[in-house]
């Protein structure tokens, strides 16, 4: 086959799998650490055949099989995956044959002293030839092949996942002709095994949960081949190696299925939808029950412009998260303290001072948000602990008047009341 068409046989598949692949997906069903895959593969590549030579020659040659994979025809084949990592797999792929293909008698003719060597001789001319008897002849082979892929993520494409990765074999077959015949007894013996390193590129787009389709080649490939020849009984064995290098080779397309807990399916914005839902239920944890600043009248420094009571009463502060106006259950006890104060003191009056720090957000946002935090203060006195209205002013300080040297403090409202 010309090699055009073998590297077309590769290239095609992935140039359709990326094209097909264009539109986002929604949902990734890309494995995850622990699956396992399934593939059937179909490609050219290098396997170890031998046959026998013939019985009765005058003499024998021995020559390595070519290793070269475009000497080859069609190969269909098996692969076990494992992703030891999310991002790594092992593989493991191979095959086993056994045939027998049993003897036959020969039938005899009118030739005697057949000279095998030269079956056209004039003597022969007018005689019945010989049958010569089938071998029984006994096939064997096997291949096995390992490696080790390293994936990537696309951003844009989800399901497709192109992968660089190494690739070790080994194949060895035999061939074993048995003769039983007057002037042909004993059996010949060829052997042959390849050992085989390669450096593979692929794509494996995943099209549902459990099924995905691939593309293969292997930019270089080296194979070391060794045959054994053993055509008569008592002949000593005749070696024949090679050395093969090829590059672009074994154009290899798959069809493979995936087993794992991935192929339920996951978000292509994050893990699948239990783990997504387990970060939000901890950042919610986070923001409402994270540690507390906590506030000492005696020991923080206040500016000479924050407001100062009018008389010996009581002061209190209410902390807020960042961006946030909601009164948590925490600091509501603050705003209890005062309401205390102003039940025990029915002619006190308080002033709510809401602010806003100047380190984040904008003016305009900053601004608001004080005076929400005002507001959500008074709300808590007036409709929780029953103060009245009248009794209660509400201050929006802004962000331009900080109450704290500390920016992060004047998150905060400050509550003072007085007879």
């Amino acid at each position: 086959m010309n090699i055009k068409k073998l590297l077309l046989l590769a290239v095609m598949p992935m140039i359709g799998l990326t094209v097909s692949a264009q539109e986002k997906s929604k949902i990734d069903f890309t494995p995850k650490k622990g699956d396992v895959t399934l593939a059937f593969t179909l490609g050219y590549n290098s396997y170890a055949s031998i046959e026998a030579a013939p019985l009765l020659q005058n003499y024998y040659y021995t020559a390595s099989p070519s290793t070269n994979w475009s000497d080859k025809k069609l190969m269909v084949g098996f692969e076990a995956g494992w992703f030891v990592g999310d991002l790594w797999k092992l593989s493991l792929g191979g095959g086993l044959n056994f045939t027998n293909n049993p003897g036959h008698p020969g039938v005899p003719g009118t030739v005697e002293n057949i000279n095998v060597n030269n079956p056209y001789d004039d003597d022969y001319m007018g005689e019945v030839p010989n049958l010569v008897a089938v071998a029984n002849s006994q096939t064997f082979s096997y291949n096995v092949a390992i490696g080790l892929d390293r994936y990537f993520k696309l951003n844009n494409v989800t399901n497709l996942r192109p992968y660089l990765g190494v690739r070790g074999g080994y194949a060895y077959g035999n061939n074993i002709q048995k003769y039983d015949e007057p002037y042909a007894m004993g059996k010949a013996t060829a052997e042959t095994f390849n050992i085989r390193g390669a450096i593979a590129f692929g794509l494996d787009y995943y099209i549902l949960p459990a099924l995905y389709l691939g593309a293969q080649i292997e930019p270089f490939a080296y194979t070391y081949n060794m045959t054994t020849n053993k055509p008569q009984e008592g002949m000593a064995k005749q070696k024949a190696n090679s050395h093969n290098f090829n590059f672009l080779a074994a154009p290899t397309i798959k069809i493979g299925f995936k087993i794992g807990k991935s192929n339920k399916g996951k978000s292509a914005y994050g893990d699948n939808t239990d783990e997504l839902n387990r970060i939000t239920n901890e950042l919610r944890a986070i923001r409402e029950n994270q540690p507390k600043e906590i506030i000492h009248v005696d020991t923080v420094t206040v500016k000479e412009d924050c407001p100062p009571a009018k008389s010996e009463g009581l002061k209190s502060h209410v902390t807020f998260n960042i961006g946030s106006a909601k009164v948590t259950e925490l600091e509501e006890m603050n705003i209890l303290a005062v309401a205390e104060y102003m039940q025990k003191n029915p002619g006190a009056k308080a002033i709510v001072y809401g602010y806003a720090d100047n380190g984040t957000g904008n003016d305009e946002i900053n601004h608001r948000l004080a005076k929400q935090r005002a507001d959500a203060v008074a709300q808590v006195l007036t409709g929780k602990y029953n103060i009245s209205s009248s009794r209660v002013e509400v201050q929006s300080m802004q962000n331009r008047e900080q109450a704290f040297q500390t920016n992060n403090w004047n998150r905060v409202v400050v509550v003072t009341a007085n007879e």
